[in-house]
């Protein structure tokens, strides 16, 4: 979901991070982390020209932590310093609407920002100005359902000279009416939103959530003129199929729904849904077998060889 907007006064990066996740009872292959190295590579790069970078929520794959991770999240201190050093941080506030484990790892990621030369703003329901460029980050709505044990999250708004864009993040279609109604309220020209994890349906989210997700995107794609529909929904081969009512709803209205890679006339690679026919049709080197059969604590502070 890390996504970079310009305006003539303003640079603004959000949610600088990429994880990788456990699928299919395997490791990530090998495509996958050379993807995740790519990534990398472009948020340094955007994070650099960067006056100001948002973390919406502190979830690995959203901002990145200063600690070494390699199996999922290609973490270090020095790829974080590389983003953070010196930066406007806009935060997701640690001491109200949040989980344990999000508050622990906000309290170790603020620090380390200061300690970097960085500033940490709280953000929950401000506005900041930036000359004509104006940021509103909006009250901590859920990540996914109302009351979800995945906590909260911040929505970015971004106006310049009569144009809107929202980065809805996690918000899971949205599963929340209320945050459905808060992203219609923007009355954005352009969402980039976080669709439903469809994959995850009737194992770990109950089947009418993920429905009503979807019924709510498709709501809102009736009513914007451009919806990027992204993330957790792409975690399945079927998305396309799981997510129709929103293409047809767009397709009512004369709107457009779209992907991150449609939005920028590339392929959808969708390597995460498919690790096993990956394995199967790319057979990784013996060297990256070898890392993956190493102790898993060997394994975290060494970078696979991709």
């Amino acid at each position: 979901m890390c996504t970079f907007v310009e305006t003539p006064d303003l640079k603004l990066l959000i949610d600088a991070g990429v994880a990788l996740g456990p699928r299919f009872g395997k490791l990530p292959h090998p495509r996958e982390y050379q993807a995740r190295n790519e990534c990398r590579a472009r948020i340094r790069s955007h994070a650099e020209k960067a006056d100001a970078i948002v973390v919406s929520h502190y979830h690995n794959d959203h901002h990145t932590p200063n600690y070494t991770e390699t199996v999922w999240v290609g973490s270090s201190a020095q790829e974080a310093e590389q983003i953070y050093k010196d930066k406007l941080v806009l935060v997701k506030d640690i001491r109200n609407s949040i989980n344990f484990n999000q508050r622990r790892r906000g309290w170790m990621f603020q620090r380390f920002v200061k300690r970097t030369g960085g500033k940490c703003e709280v953000a929950d329901g401000r506005s900041f100005e930036f000359g004509s460029t104006t940021v509103t980050l909006s009250q901590p709505v859920p990540h996914g359902e109302e009351l979800s044990e995945m906590g909260w999250v911040l929505m970015t708004c971004v106006q310049f000279g009569g144009e809107t864009f929202l980065h809805a993040s996690d918000v899971q279609g949205p599963m929340s009416d209320e945050t459905r109604q808060l992203i219609l309220k923007e009355k954005p020209d352009a969402l980039v939103l976080g669709g439903p994890p469809t994959y995850l349906k009737g194992v770990r989210v109950q089947e009418t959530a993920i429905e009503h997700g979807i019924m709510n995107a498709a709501k809102i794609a009736k009513i914007i003129p451009t919806v990027i529909l992204e993330h957790h929904l792409l975690r399945s081969e079927s998305w396309e199929a799981d997510a129709r009512p929103v293409f047809d709803a767009a397709d009512g209205a004369e709107n457009r729904v779209t992907t991150a890679a449609g939005y920028l006339n590339l392929p959808n690679a969708l390597l995460e849904a498919r690790r096993e026919q990956l394995y199967r049709e790319e057979e990784p080197s013996p060297e990256f077998m070898k890392w993956t059969q190493q102790p898993r604590e060997k394994r975290q502070l060494e970078n696979p060889p991709v």
